[in-house]
């Protein structure tokens, strides 16, 4: 599934919106970034815990996201190969959005 089909999956769910993030398109959940495209890489970034990060890198499904040399350590890229996935890690990433805010 591409990220436009994703992203038209994931608008019609309560609460998660468009919006941007460093004048890209983003999808955010009452406010907290879930995911966008990174043309640069071309590829998705999503929002999940540190942990969920460090397991999709070393399994090679993700890559660290480190655009100004420091490493974001709740970001991951998830590479364009992976697109038939892309609404599943957005799911994920909506699913680590809500459970933060229920904390």
């Amino acid at each position: 599934m591409s990220y436009e089909q994703a992203v038209s999956a994931m608008l019609a769910l309560d609460g998660v919106v468009d919006s941007t993030m460093m004048k890209t398109p983003c999808l955010r959940y009452k406010g907290s970034f879930l995911a966008m495209m990174f043309d640069k890489e071309d590829a998705l970034i999503i929002k999940v815990s540190p942990e969920r990060v460090n397991e999709l890198v070393s399994q090679g499904f993700g890559v660290e996201f480190n655009l100004t040399k420091k490493r974001f350590k709740e970001w991951v890229l998830i590479p364009l190969k992976y697109q038939d996935d892309y609404e599943a890690y957005i799911s994920e990433a909506l699913t680590h959005a809500q459970e933060n805010m229920s904390k």
